[in-house]
């Protein structure tokens, strides 16, 4: 009797003792449930945010296009189109034509074609893979749409061999070369390509108003997304105001992408 009732107790204890770690096992996975759940909520948050910016940035390119076609290509046609008439008044009031008139129209004709092509290259969505970086960075450098002069400054040799590292780098160049150009009022853009402590450093340095004094995510400069680009491709993204004047937006990639 003695012996079956310790073995009752001793069954009681391990009972209690198995009981309490279950319990101290669901307290545990109950917190780590709740802090993944919160971190969760905070990738949703993060991820709703970029899809804001995303939206952002989507509007001000159609704004831009925009704004391009009125100016530049619209005019064009408008000048064109008021020449031509002229021309016309003059054939059917069997006036003289000069010739300059019609070399002026000519001229305009291709100004507008050149125009449109601009910002079709500005449009056109294709990938750009590593090999054709370089030559994708030149074109965008040297399109004829930018009111500031942008030029393009290698000082080390190029050699990514991921084409998706390439395609994030060209478009957060672009996004780059974009906003100084609307927002910096500056002289000179300037696209540099070179090589610091093993590291790859693509900027785009421009001689203008520079960001507010203390502040390293400029409103609609678009950092969210460019740093997103930078995380995406293991890089790390770096926006700062130049000593004197300007802004200095420099990408930091490892050699080894």
């Amino acid at each position: 009797m003695k012996r079956r009732m310790q073995s009752r107790r001793k069954a009681k204890t391990g009972s209690r003792r198995s009981q309490s770690r279950l319990e101290a096992r669901v307290k545990e996975r109950t917190a780590e449930l709740r802090a993944a759940n919160r971190k969760l909520e905070r990738e949703i948050q993060r991820r709703k945010g970029l899809e804001g910016e995303i939206l952002e940035i989507s509007d001000r390119e159609q704004q831009r296009i925009g704004q391009e076609l009125h100016d530049s290509l619209c005019q064009h046609l408008t000048a064109v189109a008021f020449m031509t008439r002229a021309v016309a008044l003059r054939l059917k009031n069997h006036r003289v034509i000069e010739f300059e008139d019609l070399d002026k129209i000519s001229e305009l004709v291709n100004q507008g074609a050149t125009n449109a092509r601009n910002i079709a290259r500005g449009l056109h969505t294709a990938e750009v893979d590593a090999v054709g970086l370089l030559p994708a960075i030149r074109d965008l450098v040297s399109r004829e749409i930018w009111k500031t002069p942008c030029r393009l400054a290698v000082k080390t040799k190029l050699d990514l061999h991921d084409d998706a590292v390439a395609s994030h780098l060209y478009r957060l160049l672009r996004e780059a070369v974009i906003n100084a150009h609307k927002h910096a009022q500056a002289k000179e853009i300037v696209v540099g390509i070179s090589r610091s402590n093993g590291e790859l450093v693509f900027s785009v340095t421009d001689d203008g108003v520079g960001i507010p004094a203390g502040k390293n995510n400029p409103h609609g400069l678009g950092f969210h997304i460019m740093n997103y680009r930078a995380r995406t491709i293991g890089a790390r993204l770096e926006v700062k105001r130049r000593q004197g004047r300007g802004t200095r937006v420099a990408l930091y990639l490892p050699q080894s992408k």
